[in-house]
């Protein structure tokens, strides 16, 4: 589900929500986005919402709207989102940390796995066995210029957000704890996965894994 947009740094993002159903008939709902009734109502066609994820310490501002209208989904984030000010002050609901693995609420569709970057970044990668999809969040970035306000697509050109890859900010993060982003990748990788969907821009849509690798070029 595509939506936006969202204000980073006073710049005007488009922001993609990624919903599985899982073998159970329940949805999970990956970085979601605005809540809107009609939306709510397409997706209570496809099955019941169940879980609400916050994948980064980015991606939780609508996660208050969902709770009020959905109180029985739990809500799952990244460890170090508990320690936002911003995120205490929201009265936003944690019920559950995202941790390497993955609960037995969704282990048997979905495979996980955390990215720790250097000055407390976080992101949850999740890999979809049935589909072969690696839902990602930030890690890769492949925005649309066209799509954007023309200083905004100065910038994301020149942080490298346009070019389906780590946006260069980033990765100064991660180069931090490079080897455990690079094992991270590795992982990623040896699952195969045949499109990668994440929150900014155009997804990868096949050669999923050979086009992973070289969106993560960087990190050799």
């Amino acid at each position: 589900m595509d939506s936006g947009p969202i204000s980073a740094f006073g710049m005007k993002l488009p922001i993609r929500m990624t919903v599985i159903r899982l073998k159970d008939g329940s949805l999970w709902l990956h970085s979601p986005t605005r809540y809107t009734p009609a939306l709510a109502k397409a997706l209570g066609g496809l099955g019941p919402i169940r879980h609400l994820v916050a994948p980064s310490l980015a991606h939780w501002t609508f996660l208050k709207e969902w709770q009020r209208a959905f109180p029985d989904a739990t809500t799952w984030a990244v460890p170090a989102l508990r320690q936002r000010s911003q995120v205490q002050q929201s009265g936003v609901r944690i019920d559950n940390d995202l941790v390497e693995g993955g609960p037995l609420a969704w282990n048997a569709d979905i495979e996980q796995g955390i990215v720790h970057g250097g000055g407390g970044s976080e992101e949850a990668w999740f890999f979809h066995h049935p589909s072969r999809t690696l839902v990602l969040t930030d890690l890769i970035e492949n925005l649309d210029p066209a799509k954007l306000r023309p200083a905004t697509a100065a910038v994301m050109r020149a942080t490298g957000a346009t070019a389906g890859t780590t946006a260069f900010h980033l990765r100064s993060a991660l180069r931090m704890r490079a080897d455990s982003v690079r094992s991270a990748v590795e992982r990623m990788m040896a699952l195969a996965p045949e499109r990668v969907v994440f929150a900014h821009g155009d997804i990868f849509r096949g050669a999923g894994t050979a086009r992973l690798a070289s969106a993560f070029a960087w990190l050799r």
